[in-house]
């Protein structure tokens, strides 16, 4: 079973598969305007701007990780 830093590494790879496979999802590669926007620009633009909170996670609990080992180190 995963632990909470293993789900933690892998937040990330939704992101980065969303933005690869974007070209090749039929409902985003479509002639219609989402919010008077292409659909890939916006669609592109939602995970770009998803990507930022799941890496301020990661570095958080990379933090959280690094001070408790230091902690444990100094006792």
């Amino acid at each position: 079973m995963l632990d909470k830093r293993g789900v933690l590494l892998l937040l990330p790879i939704l992101p980065a598969v969303a933005l690869v496979a974007t070209p090749w999802l039929p409902f985003v590669d479509i002639d219609r305007l989402w919010f008077g926007l292409p659909a890939m620009l916006v669609w592109t633009t939602l995970w770009v701007l998803a990507i930022v909170p799941v890496l301020a996670a990661l570095e958080w609990a990379r933090g959280r990780d690094a001070d408790e080992e230091s902690g444990e180190e100094s006792s």
